[in-house]
């Protein structure tokens, strides 16, 4: 247990390290999930707190990681607390014309499908935007837990099959 939280202490002051201008990488984006679902898998229920941290471990340059629980049907960490509870049955995207909205809690849960997670897009709102931008997450279930650990970035151009074939980084 005291590697655990030696390891936590580790990765929150590296985390603490970057800015917020920066932008997340596509590689960021999967082994921050990746991690998350290693200390969710080991800790359990009571690892979800580290998620929950504005200025935590994972919270990094523009982007966060955050849990879903899909037999609960709700979002049960996340770092802005307003966020904690949602029910997953009504998120949906903001695509605008360009398609019917996507039920997006289905989406993220379809990562228990693929033991090696999953890649979706979709549209929502940049923080400081009105105007709905084609955001990219990866998606992993949590082995022996209800869980799905989610992170993303907003990215217009990379090609989900690409990603999903196993492509981790541009």
């Amino acid at each position: 247990m005291k590697k655990i939280f030696a390891t936590l202490a580790l990765l929150c002051l590296s985390a603490g390290l970057a800015t917020a201008q920066e932008q997340a990488t596509i590689q960021e984006v999967y082994e921050k999930v990746q991690a998350a679902a290693a200390v969710l898998e080991q800790l359990g229920p009571e690892g979800l707190a580290a998620f929950n941290d504005p200025k935590g471990e994972f919270v990094w340059k523009d982007s966060y990681v955050f849990v879903i629980d899909c037999q609960k049907g709700e979002v049960v960490a996340h770092p802005n607390a307003k966020i904690i509870g949602d029910k997953l049955a009504q998120s949906k995207d903001k695509p605008g014309d360009i398609r019917p909205p996507k039920a997006l809690g289905l989406e993220m849960c379809r990562a228990a499908e693929n033991p090696n997670g999953i890649w979706i897009d979709y549209y929502w709102e940049k923080l400081g935007s009105d105007t709905p931008q084609r955001k990219i997450s990866f998606c992993i279930a949590v082995a022996g837990q209800p869980f799905t650990a989610v992170a993303g970035i907003y990215d217009q151009t990379t090609s989900l099959d690409e990603l999903n074939k196993g492509a981790k980084a541009k």
